[in-house]
């Protein structure tokens, strides 16, 4: 009998883990869909307020552009208003894609990465904070030469 009791036991045990395991990853299971709700839901609000952004810019830049129109309709003639106005577009659209890299690209990514890999972008941040502060110690002593 002392056999069978062992065997019962192993058996109780092995279910006992099992339904443990089951619950183990139900529970992962739900922490992870949680997870994700949260961080798509952080990108979306950035999408959606970065558009809100872009759609009260432009509404101030048609406003903006009707002025200086007729402002420049009264100094000038209109073809030159709206020359000189279409010159202006064409050098801010120059510009914005010259530095859309600095202006979009980077903050955007920066801000992903940021919602994406919390922990691993904090981590990487403190690393260069250190190494920063280790760099300026080396150059105060005058031990840095490049």
């Amino acid at each position: 009998m002392d056999i069978l009791g062992k065997f019962t036991n192993k058996s109780e045990r092995s279910e006992k883990t099992w339904k443990d395991a089951k619950t183990y990853f139900s529970q992962r299971y739900d922490l992870l869909k949680l997870e994700f709700l949260e961080k798509s839901s952080q990108l979306l609000s950035v999408v959606f307020s970065m558009l809100i952004v872009i759609v009260c810019a432009l509404v101030v830049l048609i406003y903006l552009s009707s002025a200086v129109i007729h402002w420049l309709t009264i100094a000038l003639n209109a073809a030159w208003a709206y020359t000189i106005l279409c010159l202006l577009f064409v050098a801010i659209i120059v510009f914005v894609f010259s530095k859309k890299d600095v202006l979009f690209v980077k903050p955007l990514i920066r801000k992903f990465s940021r919602i994406m890999y919390r922990d691993e972008v904090e981590e990487v941040e403190s690393e260069n904070v250190v190494k920063d502060v280790e760099d300026e110690y080396d150059m105060q002593k005058g031990g840095s030469h490049e």
